[in-house]
């Protein structure tokens, strides 16, 4: 469980702690996000928030992610016990993605997307990067197919997908010289 207390007056829940490192974060304060975030982790280690938030820090402060990074060791471990700690939450599965993408581990990266699909249906964005992936490896169809399933999900990510013609020429050509 996450450390959060009940405001009582209101009725709703705080996490005031992890709210501060959250902005921090956004205000690319992103060393003293890591230091309040971990600190929260080592205080509450099932805070999942907590630890998807120190994951996406690390590889930020990283720059460009280094498979070989301790940074990135540190992000992709933090992720994987996050997964495991909250089994029905997509979040750190998606960033593991993410993650996995950026360090050009493309196979990974799809199983890690996939997986947090299994948790969740209906993550357009999962979807979106499957179907870029599958372009950048070359699998043309599954890249369009998976490209409308993003823009059926999100209407909106339809100016994201500049590659598709391409990609459905390329799945032309493909089946062309296959017949």
């Amino acid at each position: 469980m996450q450390s959060e207390t009940i405001m009582p007056a209101l009725g709703r829940r705080k996490d005031s702690e992890y709210e501060q490192a959250a902005m921090l974060l956004t205000n690319g304060k992103t060393k003293e996000a890591i230091a309040l975030l971990r600190g929260i982790v080592s205080r509450n280690p099932a805070h999942t928030n907590a630890m998807v938030s120190l994951a996406v820090a690390l590889i930020e402060t990283d720059g460009v992610a280094k498979r070989d990074s301790p940074a990135t060791k540190e992000a992709l471990d933090l992720l994987d016990r996050a997964a495991s700690i909250a089994p029905k939450d997509p979040v750190p599965l998606f960033n593991k993605g993410v993650c996995l993408r950026g360090l050009g581990m493309l196979e990974e990266a799809l199983v890690a997307f996939d997986a947090a699909l299994k948790r969740e249906k209906r993550l357009p964005l999962a979807v979106l990067h499957m179907a870029e992936i599958n372009y950048e490896l070359g699998h043309w169809n599954k890249a369009v197919e998976l490209a409308r399933l993003a823009v059926i999900r999100d209407p909106g990510l339809k100016e994201s997908l500049g590659w598709v013609p391409d990609a459905v020429s390329k799945a032309s050509e493909q089946e062309s010289k296959s017949r």
